[in-house]
Order: structure tokens, then C-alpha cells, then sequence
């Protein structure tokens, strides 16, 4: 079983909800998840985990969730070499066509940076996630990450 934290942003609830359907596909396979919402996380307790995701929607032109961005700007103090990682990044091109889904670029190159390692590509969700909930998209993308856990 493994240890697994989820830190999010999210504003209109949409990706709160992605990480929760995600929360449940996890803990189905075995592991104990943990959300947590960036504007409460401390991020030395986030990053103690066996798996790190983190989860921000885009706003405007490729910006991150206000409260997202400050805890991403305290968890560089924080050692992720080696520390296994996963992203979710959400978006609506009505902000941008271009830029709506940059939150998942902006994650992926700060663990980079970092040094973290990052299990699979982004799970990338354009507009409303509900429409894509009930496909197993996310479903799909969480089973992934746990096999990819082991």
C-alpha cells in the first residue's frame, strides 16, 4: 500500500473533483490518499509521501490557481530528487486557446527542475471535467499511476 498526497488548487471545484475521482481509483487499488488543498498545505507534509500529485487548473494566459502558485513557491525549498510525481492540469480555452491547459507544463518543468521523478505523462483536462468523468478517462490515467506505483 502506498502513501500517496494529492495537493490541488481549484477555484470552481472542477479540479477538486478530478482529484477525488482519482482519490477513489487509488485507494480502490489499495494505497491510502490524502487531499489536500494547496492554500492549507504545508508543503514539507505534502511532499512526505511514496507519490506526489500535484493538481492545478489554468487561468487566463497559463497562470496557476493563486494559492497553487504560493504553495509551488515554498515547496521549492523542499528536496524532491528521486521523489516519485504525478500532475493533473485542467483548463478552459475560453481563457486561452493557446495557454488553457499550461498549469500541467508549468508542474512538469518545476519537478524537472527539481529533479522529481515523474511517473506519466499529465492527465490534461480541457473544459468540464463531468463530461469526461462517467468515460473512465480519469479512472484510466489513476490505474496507470498505481501500476506504475509498483
Amino acid at each position: 500500500m502506498a502513501k500517496i498526497k494529492v495537493v490541488y488548487g481549484s477555484v470552481g471545484g472542477n479540479t477538486e473533483l478530478v482529484c477525488e475521482k482519482a482519490q477513489e481509483v487509488l485507494e480502490k487499488a489499495g494505497n491510502s490518499v490524502e487531499l489536500l488543498e494547496a492554500r492549507l498545505a504545508d508543503p514539507v507534509y505534502a511532499a512526505d509521501a511514496d507519490l506526489l500529485i500535484l493538481a492545478c487548473p489554468t487561468y487566463g494566459i497559463g497562470e496557476l490557481e493563486h494559492f497553487f502558485e504560493i504553495f509551488l513557491g515554498k515547496l521549492a525549498a523542499v528536496d524532491l530528487k528521486g521523489k516519485k510525481c504525478a500532475i493533473i492540469g485542467l483548463g478552459d480555452p475560453k481563457y486561452d486557446k493557446d495557454y488553457h491547459l499550461e498549469s500541467a507544463r508549468i508542474i512538469m518543468e518545476f519537478l524537472q527542475k527539481k529533479e522529481a521523478k515523474i511517473l506519466h505523462m499529465p492527465l490534461r483536462i480541457s473544459k468540464n471535467p463531468m463530461v469526461l468523468i462517467p468515460t473512465g478517462f480519469v479512472d484510466r490515467w489513476a490505474e496507470k499511476i498505481n501500476e506504475l506505483m509498483k
